[in-house]
């Protein structure tokens, strides 16, 4: 029985909202329609200077800033990378390898007689 409650009062609600967000524009329209108003024969209040000034010059600004700062914050926060030239200075990283690099290395027997890129094992 809550349940069926829950939903008649969801769907009330939801009916009021509906029809008191619709009446919220009738006496506008109905006011234009009274007067024979085409759209753009009513005009409105002007913007001013810096109004004008802050949604065509600042918005597309403001736009090309956020761009600038999405594409080279990856870049600034990557920090320094190797130049040519200069000293290599990360450590050595073995891919794929045993996970204990050194002992690996340690034990490594040498191999006689073949193998490598001569391909004769």
């Amino acid at each position: 029985m809550t349940a069926r409650l829950q939903r008649t009062a969801v769907a009330a609600a939801a009916t009021f909202v509906l029809l008191t967000s619709l009446a919220a524009g009738a006496p506008a329209y109905a006011a234009t329609y009274a007067a024979n108003l085409d759209d753009g024969q009513q005009t409105g209040g002007g913007l001013s200077v810096i109004q004008t000034l802050l949604i065509f010059v600042g918005i597309p600004a403001a736009l090309f800033a956020g761009i600038v700062v999405l594409v080279s914050a990856p870049s600034m926060a990557r920090g320094p990378r190797y130049r040519p030239g200069l000293g290599w200075w990360a450590a050595p990283v073995w891919f794929n390898g045993p996970d204990d690099a050194d002992s690996a290395v340690r034990t490594a027997e040498a191999t006689t007689g073949g193998g490598g890129a001569s391909a004769r094992w």
